[in-house]
């Protein structure tokens, strides 16, 4: 088989998930194989092998004999999503109080693949603060505070594999992250401005898994006790906001 060909083939077998997926939606409950055939216009065999694949992958739940339904590992993407499109729309306001109370840049961080991603930004105006959408601003996890926030729940064994690959020892970075757990915040002066302190603390989903980081750039001679406690209460408040009940 040609590349052409396979590639033929592939997208003709992701347009029969996507057609099965959009049954079982439109249903909203179990489905026997016999009437997804029929709406979907697909052969019984053929619908059947694809449905087992998907289950497989928890795309699709078998309810019974010959009957199919969506599978809990789409809400688990879906509620990923919806973190990520909600956190940047609570983090706003908080963002906001916190840049006029220290007059400093808040910037928010969500995570891509191997890299921290800055997705919305404070910024000083006449009309005022305002919190501004950031477009390409991407950062190698291991490099940065906010992206040390964002793999401390990552098993040992992708640690190792992002340390191999980022260009970092495993046993410093695990060494950093565990100080990070035990602060509940990252300092970094790895700053463009050697006059300025970077300090990240993380926003929980509500599953408590870390999801965002909340970054504030201020000058190191002010940055003290006060000002990192307004960054924890505000990252807290964004948490509270999301879902998260601290115990």
């Amino acid at each position: 088989m040609n590349e052409s060909s396979a590639a033929s083939t592939s997208i003709q077998v992701l347009s029969r998930m996507f057609s099965l997926l959009d049954t079982l939606a439109q249903e909203g409950d179990s489905v026997s194989l016999k009437s997804i055939s029929e709406q979907t216009g697909l052969h019984p065999s053929t619908a059947h092998r694809i449905l087992n694949d998907l289950a497989v992958g928890g795309m699709v739940e078998r309810s019974g004999p010959g009957s199919y339904r969506l599978g809990l590992r789409l809400l688990e993407l879906g509620n990923r999503v919806r973190v990520r499109l909600d956190v940047r729309e609570l983090s706003a306001r908080p963002m906001q109080e916190l840049h006029r109370q220290t007059g400093h840049t808040v910037s928010l961080f969500i995570r891509q693949d191997d890299d921290a991603i800055c997705v919305a930004r404070t910024v000083s105006e006449r009309s005022g603060v305002q919190v501004t959408r950031v477009m390409g601003l991407r950062i190698a996890l291991t490099s940065h505070a906010a992206g040390k926030l964002l793999m401390l729940q990552d098993p040992a064994s992708l640690l190792q594999v992002l340390a191999s690959a980022q260009g970092v020892r495993l046993e410093s970075l695990q060494a950093e992250l565990a100080a990070i757990r035990a602060q509940g915040m990252a300092l970094d002066s790895d700053s463009p401005d050697p006059l300025l302190q970077l300090a990240a603390t993380p926003i929980h989903d509500d599953m408590g898994r870390v999801c965002a980081a909340l970054v504030l750039n201020a000058p190191i001679a002010r940055f003290g006790l006060e000002w990192q406690e307004a960054l924890k209460a505000t990252a807290a408040r964004i948490s509270a906001c999301l879902g998260w009940v601290h115990r």
